[in-house]
């Protein structure tokens, strides 16, 4: 089995050679065969000195090493290599390492510059149709999304909401109807969302701009749980507007509130510091604020379960649950609509909402033709049986079944009752009296006896064995199915 060498310096200088060549108009129908062919090619390489050389070689050194490590290294099923797949778990971990000082150098700084009340953060949240795995990596195409800027002074001061209403590609239409269904109710291909995810990014780097801090967007916190859709949010908008996707940072919402813990609970006695981590993840799964209404985007605002799925109103929930933990010991008090749900404001926007859809409500009087049209009766019968009817009699039936005498006027006036009550169902509803039911009369039995034979003579016991037919227990027979039929009991 040959040796996997790699590529040399002059290989990586033809390919750079012919990216430049090809911007400027030419083309090379046979590819790197005829740039090697090229005398300008080879007049400019060696026309190079050692240094310009030197970046050439590097790239070479470094194929080199790349290509000897593939050659020992072990794949997956999936064709990833194991040694690719280490050194992603490494730099998960630094990353999270990285994360959590990060983290807390910015609390001990607000702290000790005594604005931590003010600081701000920003939130972001995600709603999706489907997911699809692109070169062995989980990606999900949005729906919707919010970011947020808030702080535990002010609330969520800012926010930047997106509906999405790209096409949903070929063969993933039936996953995004059954997860729109089942959580946010977005429909899919919404008419009045953004479509061009190039100007998604633009509007929020644009929205970001402004909370940059020496060249660097600020952190984006979402919960654990959401951590891979908002990174493949971030990643789908960088490559339609190529973009490094690295320039923004997910971290975890829980780290921040782990954080924040630390270095507030001090003052409270009512929590234990040591349950802080497992309390930080328990605490935004809490349903206390997922059904407030009031602050949800203009398309869940009239749809059931809204505040629930609401990207716009998850970061509200975000941003009262952490004001829950926080204002007190920061002496913020807490603001109605601000700090925690104006619950007041709420129901009275809904009671105003419905009074609003109650006056808009118009009842119109139902002419003369259209109910002549869609009634089972003319015009003069209808007047007729107005002008005939005659009041309700009561009779009481009790004298009737305790065998108490009654007058020739009760007994009368039942049969006249009667009687009249079938004229005029004849007369005025031209009905028809009811046929007999369509029942085989000799399904009629009057016992089960009558089914068992009785000829004991003529068909005696087999072998002398058993005893006679009329003598047997019979379970009750089912007759025969069929149009008409009735089953015995």
């Amino acid at each position: 089995m040959p040796k996997n060498k790699g590529k040399n310096a002059f290989f990586f200088f033809m390919a750079h050679w012919k990216k430049r060549e090809e911007a400027h108009g030419r083309t090379f129908p046979n590819g790197f065969k005829d740039v090697q062919q090229d005398p300008e090619c080879n007049a400019e390489w060696q026309s190079l000195t050692k240094q310009e050389k030197g970046n050439f070689e590097s790239m070479a050194k470094n194929d080199k090493v790349a290509s000897q490590i593939s050659a020992k290294d072990k794949k997956t099923s999936l064709g990833e290599s194991l040694i690719m797949l280490q050194q992603k778990e490494q730099e998960a971990l630094m990353f999270l390492k990285n994360m959590q000082e990060n983290i807390k150098v910015i609390i001990d700084t607000a702290v000790n510059l005594n604005f931590l009340a003010e600081l701000k953060f920003c939130f972001v949240h995600v709603n999706w149709f489907f997911s699809m795995i692109v070169n062995n990596t989980l990606e999900y195409f949005p729906a919707e999304y919010t970011f947020g800027v808030f702080s535990l002074k002010n609330g969520i001061e800012d926010v930047h909401h997106i509906i999405v209403s790209a096409k949903i590609p070929l063969g993933y239409r039936r996953e995004a109807l059954e997860i729109s269904q089942n959580s946010h109710k977005i429909p899919v291909e919404y008419e009045g969302g953004e479509t061009d995810f190039a100007v998604m990014y633009d509007k929020l780097a644009n929205f970001l701009e402004s909370r940059k801090l020496v060249d660097q967007y600020p952190y984006l916190y979402t919960r654990k749980a959401f951590t891979r859709e908002a990174q493949s949010l971030i990643a789908k908008l960088c490559d339609a507007a190529h973009q490094d996707k690295e320039q923004f940072k997910i971290y975890e919402l829980e780290s921040l509130f782990v954080h924040l813990a630390n270095e507030l609970f001090k003052t409270r006695k009512d929590r234990v510091m040591d349950s802080i981590p497992i309390y930080a993840h328990k605490i935004f799964e809490n349903y206390t604020y997922r059904f407030d209404k009031g602050f949800e985007c203009h398309f869940h605002k009239y749809v059931d379960e809204g505040p629930e799925y609401c990207s716009k109103s998850v970061l509200q929930q975000w941003a009262w649950t952490l004001c829950d933990e926080f204002c007190a010991p920061l002496n913020i008090k807490m603001q109605p609509g601000v700090h925690q749900p104006d619950r007041f404001k709420s129901n009275h926007f809904e009671e105003r909402s419905l009074m609003s859809m109650m006056s808009n409500l118009q009842v119109k009087d139902v002419s003369e033709q259209h109910r002549r049209k869609v009634s089972s009766r003319t015009y003069q019968e209808d007047m007729r049986r107005r002008s005939e009817s005659t009041p309700v009699q009561m009779i009481d039936c009790s004298k009737f079944q305790d065998g108490t005498s009654t007058s020739n006027n009760e007994s009368s006036i039942t049969k006249s009752a009667s009687k009249s009550a079938i004229k005029k169902r004849t007369e005025y509803l031209n009905e028809k009296p009811l046929r007999p039911p369509n029942v085989d009369p000799r399904m009629y039995i009057t016992s089960v006896e009558d089914l068992i034979p009785t000829d004991d003579e003529n068909f005696p016991p087999i072998g002398g064995r058993g005893v006679s037919n009329r003598s047997r227990t019979f379970q009750s027979r089912k007759a025969p199915l069929g149009k008409g039929s009735i089953l015995l009991p």
